[in-house]
């Protein structure tokens, strides 16, 4: 038995090959995600959705060309962001990204920007129940903007989600939603999209999907052999985090671009953290937005940007990098990663500067003692250390970092396990389509 699983990332559309039986991923194909329009205003960022579905399109054909026929096809997506379709199922508007800034514009009203206007008519009830996913790029918020505008569709549509959007295109079908990916737009203490609050943003009059299960399939990919169900699809990081197979009492660190700290609960409970819909009916309390490869991306620029300007090119600055760490032992040069809007700051720093401390190791080492403190800062958000038994770590970094491994443990007592894998996401799917065949297996079907 076998699915095809697609991942629907920012930079890059992957397909998959998952293999059942063996447990294993196979053919693994990839396609560049679009780029995002040009000529748009400063903040705005949109994608027209038409290519995401042709290249995604393209990704099963080939898949299926080259390995036969398949059973399924499970997706994840990029969350937040949002488009309109109209009632024929057509994109009424582009796919205004998650990246979109738009809502950080002045309001007309003289009472800060979109998003400051848009916080206030935000009851503190209403903020526990999206489960505290209010974001400038977020579904709600770029709404909001266009309701503002007068820039809604004039006819009657329908709003969701990206991998929503674009497997209703596949299938031909009404889009269905699964609340993992319906970031910040689901009541979840009901279960039902969060409709009296979209009244008061005044864009209550937009249809929304029918929300679905996880193991319902929405429609059928037509082939000529017949049709391939295609499951709706979820959110990517709880894609990620499913493949890494976290349990009750395991605390998720994931660090790659951005890193997340994670706690896994049976229960809906609002806290001081955002909440997430989880894979079998659970919750994901967690705290996003945390500094990690995307800050320290910026700091080896920095550190290359004069060589590549004198036209050294130097193939490994990380490999440089690791050896310089392994050989720093001080631990007083003060670095803060919030170099961009973050859960922590949006000022990043750099203290406790003196020529013996300005080194390469230093820096670094500053840089992952900073990112451990944020970790465990966050992890405390979620529970004190009796939450869990055990620390999982994800993403490249972790993976890529002993010393990080280590700062992490030094900050979060207790045993580790860490995930060694660069297809989490892919892996997270190939769990998800067992999950899948277990259900129907369960029920008969």
């Amino acid at each position: 038995m076998a699915f095809i699983g697609i991942d629907i990332g920012s930079t890059s559309i992957k397909g998959g090959w998952l293999d059942l039986r063996a447990g294993e991923i196979g053919d693994v194909l990839s396609e560049p995600f679009p780029e995002p329009i040009g000529g748009l205003p400063a903040g705005h960022f949109e994608i027209d959705p038409q290519p995401v579905v042709e290249r995604v399109r393209e990704l099963v054909e080939r898949m299926l060309r080259r390995n036969g026929p398949c059973d399924g096809i499970v997706t994840c997506s990029q969350m937040g962001g949002i488009l309109l379709a109209d009632v024929n199922g057509k994109a009424a508007t582009n796919y205004l990204s998650w990246r979109d800034q738009r809502t950080l514009e002045q309001h007309p009203g003289g009472k800060g920007t979109y998003f400051d206007v848009l916080r206030e008519k935000t009851t503190e009830r209403d903020f526990d129940a999206i489960g505290r996913e209010l974001k400038p790029g977020g579904g709600s918020a770029v709404l909001f903007w266009l309701a503002e505008n007068g820039k809604l569709p004039s006819g009657e549509c329908r709003a969701m989600g990206l991998g929503d959007y674009v497997l209703s295109s596949l299938c031909g079908t009404e889009p269905v939603a699964e609340a993992t990916l319906a970031l910040g737009m689901v009541d979840l203490s009901r279960g039902e999209w969060h409709r009296p609050w979209f009244e008061r943003l005044g864009f209550g009059s937009i249809d929304w999907p029918k929300l679905g299960r996880v193991d319902a399939w929405m429609g059928k990919y037509p082939t000529s052999a017949g049709g391939i169900p295609c499951y709706p699809a979820i959110g990517d990081h709880q894609a990620a985090l499913f493949g890494t197979d976290l349990a009750e009492r395991e605390l998720s660190v994931n660090a790659s671009t951005g890193a997340q700290v994670s706690l896994l609960t049976e229960s809906w409970k609002a806290g001081d953290y955002q909440t997430r819909p989880y894979i079998g009916g659970r919750y994901l309390n967690t705290i996003t937005h945390l500094p990690a490869g995307r800050s320290l991306n910026g700091l080896v620029d920095l550190l290359t940007a004069l060589p590549e300007r004198a036209g050294v090119n130097l193939p490994d600055a990380w490999g440089i990098i690791r050896q310089e760490l392994e050989r720093t032992s001080r631990k007083d040069l003060k670095v803060d990663l919030a170099f961009f809007a973050s859960s922590v700051g949006d000022r990043g720093s750099i203290t406790n500067v003196r020529l013996e401390n300005l080194t390469v190791g230093d820096l670094f080492r500053g840089a992952l003692e900073n990112m451990a403190k944020n970790f465990s800062n966050a992890a405390r958000r979620l529970g004190d250390s009796g939450a869990w038994d055990r620390v999982v770590l994800s993403g490249g970094i972790c993976q890529k970092l002993p010393l990080l491994r280590e700062l992490i443990g030094d900050e979060i007592p207790g045993p580790q396990r860490t995930v060694q894998t660069s297809e989490e996401t892919l892996l997270g799917l190939l769990k998800l389509a067992k999950h899948i065949e277990a259900q129907q297996e369960g029920t008969g079907r």
